[in-house]
């Protein structure tokens, strides 16, 4: 696991798990619960354990905001429409992961997840020459191959009279 990119980052991340604990949520592992164990080379950095956190709310901040940093909120679910609709119930839409060996479900689910990006029993694979992106608050159009086109242009018309 990397460093987060700066102190304030860091303190950030960290919040997020004080919140969750506050709201009664369990830290299974990582922050707050394992001890980090660093060279001493690394003990200047902004280092911390990959946490997980269950028991959590579809209200809490940890379910509803982009955490950016080492953190993954479990919750269990009864159906495939439960789960898509807890999902597409957060304002952001970068990526989604979907973990089955049903092939069918993948592509169900997959299409429904209001998400720039699905990953299929793995994260962050990333193929440059796919179209990257988020919908909702999590972003407008696309990068990457023939969709970066656009995205990193800026049209500029010169009208000249002789």
């Amino acid at each position: 696991m990397g460093a987060l990119i700066s102190k304030a980052h860091l303190e950030k991340v960290r919040s997020y798990i004080k919140k969750a604990r506050a709201e009664g949520a369990q830290i299974l592992c990582g922050e707050g619960v394992d001890k980090l164990s660093l060279p001493p080379r690394n003990q200047g950095g902004y280092f911390m354990l990959p946490t997980v956190i269950t028991d959590i709310k579809d209200e809490s901040c940890c379910m509803k905001e982009e955490i950016f940093g080492p953190v993954t909120c479990v919750v269990p679910f009864d159906s495939e429409e439960e789960v898509i609709k807890r999902a597409n119930s957060v304002k952001y839409g970068l990526a989604a992961t979907v973990w089955s060996s049903n092939v069918g479900r993948v592509h169900r689910v997959a299409k429904k997840l209001q998400s720039g990006l699905v990953w299929t029993n793995c994260w962050l694979i990333r193929e440059l020459n796919l179209p990257f992106g988020g919908m909702k608050s999590s972003g407008v159009g696309r990068e990457g191959a023939k969709d970066s086109y656009e995205f990193f242009t800026e049209v500029k018309t010169i009208t000249i009279k002789h």
